[in-house]
């Protein structure tokens, strides 16, 4: 009861803030996943393109599910355009320049396997007629190792053709249980809804199969400092820590069958700090979800700057809308500067 009251009131607290203080155009007032309510400032973000001339947002969190998000999130027209062919993800894939995956992806080499450990297994060896689906297969490498196995396999890729002559290809995720394991790595983090996708994966997968789920991780940010990598607005609209992400997991029917390590291989003998992968596992029962799931968020912020010097007392508070007030004004001022200098050279050269 005390805790519901403290969320409404932060709430209420929130919403005049947005109101009196600053607010862009377009911001969440409700969490884009779970639909709570109950949101809070964690740092100011820039934006990577102006929202009514404001170039200010902030990386928001949700006390309810411990989502993590840029505000304002992108519309559903700009990500669509993003990740299609003609888009700024889309393109180099299409052009023969695939991104690169970065440390601690999927990969089709002699290890492949391994990251879907605790059930290598099974994979490596599935039952006759076993059906897998990758969510954002790219060029379908992982696929491939999957078909070598033994695996049925089928891909959703909307940014890129060249899996599809060896796999099947689907526009949409089914909404029958047809699949015993599910990959969708690094997607979240590219979805506005993580909540509904994993429901989405949930209604298609079969009781007693397997989803893995691979994601930036926000609550390693003091280990490896990678911000702009964890959220940025641009592609990465959405962050997760291991509570976050163990709840939604819960909230959408598959249970996480082990804690990821704080570090993990990145192949080469390296390690990362800075991702986090998950097996879980599809069940029809009722999964609890971590208590406090916004507290390691917070902690990340606060270890992330602990030895910033040049931190503003509003910052350092907490007190984000007035330090977002303050940066847009100081910007709108060196704005008007330019434009005045501007003006005042080419009256001299007339």
């Amino acid at each position: 009861m005390v805790d519901s009251l403290l969320g409404e009131l932060r709430a209420a607290i929130s919403s005049m803030s947005r109101t009196f203080i600053y607010r862009v155009p377009g911001e969440c007032e409700r969490c884009p996943s779970c639909g709570s309510s109950q949101l809070y400032e964690l740092d100011l973000l820039p934006l990577p393109r102006p929202v009514n001339a404001c170039r200010t947002g902030f990386v928001s969190g949700c006390e309810e599910c411990g989502l993590i998000f840029s505000n304002p999130q992108p519309t559903a027209e700009a990500l669509a355009h993003f990740y299609s062919p003609a888009g700024e993800w889309g393109a180099p894939r299409a052009a023969g320049t695939e991104r690169s995956p970065g440390p601690g992806a999927v990969t089709a080499g002699r290890s492949w396997s391994k990251v879907f450990e605790p059930v290598r297994d099974f994979v490596t060896a599935p039952p006759s007629g076993a059906r897998a689906l990758d969510f954002g297969c790219g060029d379908g490498k992982l696929l491939d190792a999957l078909q070598g196995s033994g695996w049925d396999t089928t891909g959703i890729e909307t940014a890129v053709d060249s899996a599809f002559p060896r796999h099947r290809r689907l526009a949409t995720i089914p909404d029958t249980p047809v699949f015993d394991l599910i990959v969708a790595n690094h997607v979240l983090e590219h979805v506005a809804d993580p909540l509904g996708l994993l429901r989405q994966f949930a209604r298609a997968g079969r009781v007693g199969g397997y989803l893995l789920v691979g994601v930036p991780r926000f609550d390693t940010l003091p280990i490896h400092r990678d911000y702009k990598y964890v959220i940025n607005g641009r592609a990465h609209v959405t962050a997760y820590t291991w509570p976050c992400l163990q709840g939604l997991l819960a909230r959408a029917g598959w249970r996480a069958l082990a804690p990821p390590p704080d570090r993990m291989s990145k192949g080469r003998g390296g390690h990362t700090s800075a991702r986090m992968r998950v097996m879980a596992q599809r069940t029809e029962e009722c999964v609890e979800t971590p208590a406090a799931p916004a507290a390691s968020a917070r902690r990340a912020v606060r270890g992330y700057y602990a030895d910033a010097q040049d931190r503003s007392v509003l910052k350092r508070m907490g007190w984000y809308r007035l330090a977002a007030r303050g940066v847009e004004a100081r910007r709108r001022q060196a704005v008007r500067r330019r434009k005045a200098g501007r003006r005042q050279v080419e009256h001299s050269e007339k």
